[in-house]
């Protein structure tokens, strides 16, 4: 856990630390592999991340959940990756979408399971963000999808428009060899600091991430 007085700070400290990590991966594979997520963290972090010189053709980045809308929609997070990430140096890399052409996300659970048994697992590491309700990826407090450990993915219900969703399971983020989650903000901060005390894991998902059993989670923390 890394505490920083600002989110800039914080942001920086958190594309640094996954340009070593997947240094370290190509080093050691050949390859690697990075989940990311959306929203407003993701926002900041990527157009930093993207200028990281490190060999992005052997870099496979993979999305930790996905709103079912098609992928030009304002609400895509493959949008936001290709708009953000997806240039200068981190152009070369290959992206894996989870958005298929079936008309809904449970329909699409088998296809794009296969996609990502296809990255391997385990992955090298995955970014995430947390929101205001304690939620990562699309495991939301109270959510079914907190229960799915047999696959890598699972569809959810967001309580916000729009509401169908895909993400990858709690038994997909347990297969990452590093979490990397930045958390900004005084009323993320209190959100976090409840979910570090014992309790239900689907009262508050990044619990997921939190608990013992879990790999390698790295908290970049601003107020």
């Amino acid at each position: 856990m890394s505490e920083f007085s600002s989110g800039d700070q914080a942001i920086d400290a958190a594309a640094t630390r996954l340009e070593q990590i997947l240094k370290q991966s190509l080093a050691l594979r050949g390859r690697a592999s990075l989940g990311v997520c959306g929203g407003r963290t993701a926002s900041a972090l990527f157009p930093i991340l993207s200028q990281c010189h490190l060999d992005w053709t052997n870099v496979q980045i993979f999305l930790v959940d996905e709103r079912w809308v098609p992928i030009d929609d304002d609400d895509s997070n493959e949008r936001l990756v290709r708009s953000l990430l997806l240039r200068g140096p981190a152009a070369a890399a290959r992206l894996c979408g989870l958005k298929t052409k079936h008309t809904t996300a449970k329909h699409a659970l088998s296809e794009v399971e296969q996609r990502l048994v296809e990255l391997g697992v385990p992955f090298d590491v995955v970014f995430l963000g947390m929101g205001d309700d304690g939620h990562i990826a699309s495991l939301f407090p109270g959510g079914r999808e907190n229960e799915e450990r047999a696959r890598l993915v699972a569809a959810s219900t967001a309580p916000v428009q729009p509401v169908e969703r895909i993400s990858l399971s709690p038994g997909a983020l347990a297969q990452a060899r590093h979490i990397i989650l930045p958390v900004i903000g005084a009323a993320k901060r209190v959100v976090l600091d409840k979910a570090l005390t014992p309790g239900p894991v689907s009262n508050f998902p990044v619990r997921h991430v939190l608990t013992s059993q879990s790999p390698s989670c790295e908290l970049f923390l601003a107020r």
